[in-house]
């Protein structure tokens, strides 16, 4: 099932945005990239600036666009005051106006869901972030918000993204240490389920086609520690990670193990492989489809 050839993408600037926009535009959809701060990142469709906390400002935009699909891919920097309600409104304004115009939404979320505890988690799991992580309870909540003003709507829950890529978030700051001289620290004892960028968009884009509601959890097949994912982009790039990375122990208040179970995606996906780290890394040197 496809829902139209319309897409509206918020946070198409970023990390997932970049990539998810210009495979969307080669599979044919008319996209229509949301940004607000960075235009430049902006790599494919139509670029339409939008303030997500302004309700009444989304609604107005949307509506003569007539999206027929929606993917929430915008992020917030987790820093200065009032960046998790910011995470609140954006949910709540994009749920609203998705249900008024009848767009498909998807809706990304996080693994900062759950607090650790658990070996596995999955989509029946009650989402309990740990009690210090103001993100982790912002975006519980605005899960909370967007399977209230829009019911039909999907929630993606996702991990690191990681791509190879010195502007990437899990690279970027790597290299900003390395450039000041600084050791790279990585948790060797923090564990989570990174999925690399382009892959995560082909995924998203497959599951436009599903009528699928409620959580899914989209990351990826591994889990890995910090260290390991840090390392392996770091060499992946033609750095030697072993030069510039200390192994350190995670502290204590942050989740040590959150590992998604990905059996409902996998079961739903026709088309699309979750990567392994090794994986992404030959599709990317190869610069093969995926």
């Amino acid at each position: 099932m496809r829902f139209g050839n319309r897409l509206f993408i918020t946070g198409a600037s970023g990390t997932l945005g970049g990539p998810l926009s210009e495979q969307a535009a080669s599979a044919g959809w008319d996209v229509y990239a949301g940004f607000l701060t960075h235009p430049q990142g902006v790599r494919a469709g139509m670029p339409v600036q939008l303030d997500l906390r302004d309700r009444d400002r989304v609604l107005a935009t949307l509506l003569p666009l007539r999206p027929d699909v929606i993917i929430h891919a915008a992020v917030t920097e987790r820093s200065g005051p009032g960046y998790d309600e910011a995470i609140r409104l954006a949910a709540r304004s994009i749920a609203e106006a998705a249900r008024v115009i009848g767009a498909r939404l998807i809706a990304l979320s996080t693994d900062l869901v759950f607090d650790g505890m658990l070996p596995l988690y999955d989509e029946a799991t009650l989402p309990r972030p740990a009690t210090d992580s103001a993100y982790g309870q912002a975006k519980r909540d605005a899960e909370q918000l967007i399977a209230l003003a829009d019911p039909a709507a999907l929630i993606a829950r996702t991990s690191l993204i990681y791509d190879f890529d010195p502007a990437n978030a899990q690279v970027a700051w790597m290299l900003r240490a390395m450039e000041q001289g600084e050791p790279v620290r990585l948790y060797t004892d923090q564990i989570r389920c990174p999925i690399w960028a382009r892959n995560l968009a082909r995924v998203l884009l497959e599951l436009t086609e599903s009528d699928l509601s409620g959580v899914i959890h989209a990351v990826g097949p591994e889990p890995l520690s910090r260290y390991e994912l840090g390392s392996a982009l770091l060499d992946a790039l033609g750095y030697d990670s072993h030069a510039h990375i200390v192994p350190a122990s995670a502290p204590d208040h942050l989740p040590q193990r959150l590992v998604l179970s990905t059996q409902r995606l996998e079961a739903t996906l026709r088309h699309t492989s979750l990567l392994t780290l090794e994986q992404a890394r030959a599709a990317w040197e190869s610069r093969s489809p995926l």
